[in-house]
């Protein structure tokens, strides 16, 4: 199908809209900023299911995470769930980007093909692409960021597709967790659950990149944990390097505060931000998670 040319689009109508899930943990000032569409992650607490980002804060949800004796549970969206965001993005633009969680971690893309399938029927006069960020959490929000910024700035829908893949080749989340507990009992991550075994008591240091995850230290305390993922931050972003970085946490505000305070001083920073990871991403990962997801310019 031809692309509609910049003369040929009405002043209210986008040429490419990005629609994202709420694994991203994308602050809401940028999600409106950017007229990002989010798409809520289904999570079941105690025998209720709840939306991500929707029907509980984070607070409220770590609270409740520490007195529960059963994990919660992440319930894929439905493919219908993707295709009525498409339709709601399709009524303000002429095409459709989503980024995605990394599906090597999570199974949600097979909604979203299938209901990028429905959509030839749907949507027959929306083309509609899928990019696979290879990261989650604010490695695939700054994906999904890139793309957005592509879009405002008039790009068509290979330009936008080429900006969030730029990003997603760079983008590196790196990320200390105070708890093995979580991560022992959903076993998600068999990158991850491979080296819990017994070790509980490790406070790892983990990067996840390109698709994969590695990790990069094992220690005993928290305050050596930070340090080693601050020194792995310092080894990852050049000394002259312009970076955008987003530091990111779960119920952790003051560590989390006072890394975003060492980075502004550490790092050339273009953008910097801190935001909480969602329940859906927490409840992998427990409370106490502190990192950061970084590319340079």
């Amino acid at each position: 199908m031809a692309e509609v040319s910049p003369a040929d689009t009405p002043m209210n109508v986008r040429r490419v809209a990005i629609v994202c899930e709420s694994t991203s943990c994308l602050p809401p000032e940028l999600v409106q900023r950017y007229h990002i569409g989010i798409i809520p992650i289904p999570f079941v607490f105690d025998s209720q299911t709840f939306l991500d980002g929707v029907d509980m804060t984070p607070t409220e949800f770590y609270a409740r995470l520490a007195t529960s004796h059963t994990p919660p549970k992440t319930s894929p969206s439905s493919p219908g769930a993707y295709l009525e965001a498409w339709k709601t993005a399709a009524q303000s633009a002429h095409a459709v980007v989503l980024v995605t969680v990394d599906s090597k971690i999570s199974t949600l893309q097979r909604s979203a093909l299938f209901a990028q399938e429905l959509a030839r029927e749907a949507l027959p006069d929306t083309p509609i692409a899928i990019v696979d960020s290879l990261s989650a959490g604010m490695g695939q929000g700054f994906v999904a960021l890139a793309a957005a910024r592509a879009a405002q700035d008039g790009g068509t829908l290979d330009d936008v597709v080429a900006a969030a893949d730029r990003v997603r080749q760079r983008v590196r989340m790196i990320v200390t967790l105070d708890t093995l507990e979580y991560l022992a009992r959903t076993s998600r991550i068999p990158q991850v659950a491979a080296f819990v075994g017994g070790l509980l008591s490790i406070k790892p240091v983990v990067e996840m990149s390109g698709g994969d995850i590695r990790l990069l230290a094992r220690v005993r305390t928290r305050r050596r944990s930070i340090e080693e993922l601050f020194a792995c931050m310092q080894k990852a972003i050049p000394a002259d390097a312009r970076v955008y970085v987003a530091v990111q946490h779960a119920s952790a505000p003051e560590e989390a505060a006072a890394l975003e305070e060492r980075v502004r001083g550490a790092f050339n920073c273009a953008e910097l931000f801190t935001t909480e990871f969602t329940p859906v991403m927490g409840g992998y990962c427990g409370p106490g998670l502190l990192g950061a997801a970084f590319y340079p310019e």
